[in-house]
């Protein structure tokens, strides 16, 4: 199917894109807030698309656009705070758990229905993503650093999805994707009502301006890295517009064997940024969590 491709390859750049997250939000955007803003503030890049098919939409679609952009932006707050707080393989798999559970468990609110095959393969997706990202014995249910951001990101970005399925359901995708781009712009400009988020945004020009060469290759940095993520942003919000948001993004799972790949690399070099410490039994508990993952996959395909 169409979609799958889509979206496997929206979370290998996802995963990309996570991997460059940690450095930057390490050693190079040190506040959560400043760096979503900056990455809400890149979706105005959408308007370049108006002239092939942008048109008004109406009150009703106008707010739920902008009201999933909104939840995008602090899905991405919380999301960089919990990669801040610590590891990436730890953080987006728990994340990518609670999205598609929370998408599936509002879509069924909403009279969405799936069938058999589909069901039993976004619950191995959900599973296996969970088992990727939790050491086994689980002795007890200990909260490590970030989880509650990881959980709070998780249900915004379920929220926004379904918004933005919505919106492409009726308006297509193009328009949709446009105006939902211009809801992550609201969303930047509310975080400037927050005092704390205000003062760091503030700072960050100022500091722009103290360090100059720093910053030019942050900056390289930063929209090479937005490329990988913007890319990665289309392809998904396509899928879920030819597909549904409940099953793209059970499908996510597949990012965390990308992330644990990536990561696992960049820790050769960069073991002071990314704490990946997996031992024979680590490795071999991934690895029947990918192959879960992969007969999911193959189950969601039907």
């Amino acid at each position: 199917m169409n979609w799958i491709f889509f979206s496997v390859a929206a979370y290998f750049l996802l995963a990309v894109s996570f991997v460059i997250d940690k450095v930057l939000l390490k050693q190079r955007i040190p506040h959560p807030a400043v760096y979503a803003f900056y990455v809400a503030l890149l979706s105005l890049l959408a308007l370049l698309l108006a002239p092939w098919g942008m048109h008004w939409l109406g009150g009703g679609l106008l707010a739920i656009s902008f009201l999933g952009g909104i939840f995008f932006v602090y899905a991405l707050l919380f999301f960089y705070q919990a990669v801040k707080e610590n590891e990436i393989s730890r953080v987006a798999p728990l994340i990518g758990s609670i999205t598609p559970v929370a998408t599936l468990l509002v879509g069924l609110l909403f009279d969405q229905r799936f069938s058999t095959f589909t069901f039993t393969g976004i619950g191995l997706l959900v599973a296996g993503g969970f088992f990727i990202s939790f050491d086994l014995p689980i002795r007890s249910l200990k909260i490590f650093r970030g989880f509650l951001s990881s959980i709070t990101s998780g249900i915004f970005f379920a929220l926004a999805y379904l918004a933005f399925e919505y919106v492409y359901r009726i308006e297509g995708f193009l328009n949709g994707f446009i105006w939902t781009r211009l809801g992550l712009f609201v969303g930047a400009l509310s975080l400037l009502f927050v005092p704390v988020f205000r003062k760091n945004i503030i700072n960050s020009f100022k500091g722009a301006k103290k360090k100059k060469r720093k910053n030019i290759s942050t900056v390289f940095v930063f929209v090479l890295n937005k490329i990988f993520g913007g890319g990665s942003s289309v392809l998904i919000n396509f899928a879920i517009s030819i597909s549904s948001a409940s099953v793209v993004n059970a499908l996510g799972s597949v990012q965390f064997v990308f992330v644990l790949g990536l990561a696992a690399l960049a820790s050769l070099k960069y073991s002071h940024i990314f704490e990946e410490k997996l031992y024979f039994w680590d490795w071999a508990q991934k690895i029947a969590a990918i192959g879960i993952i992969a007969i999911g996959m193959f189950l969601v395909s039907f």
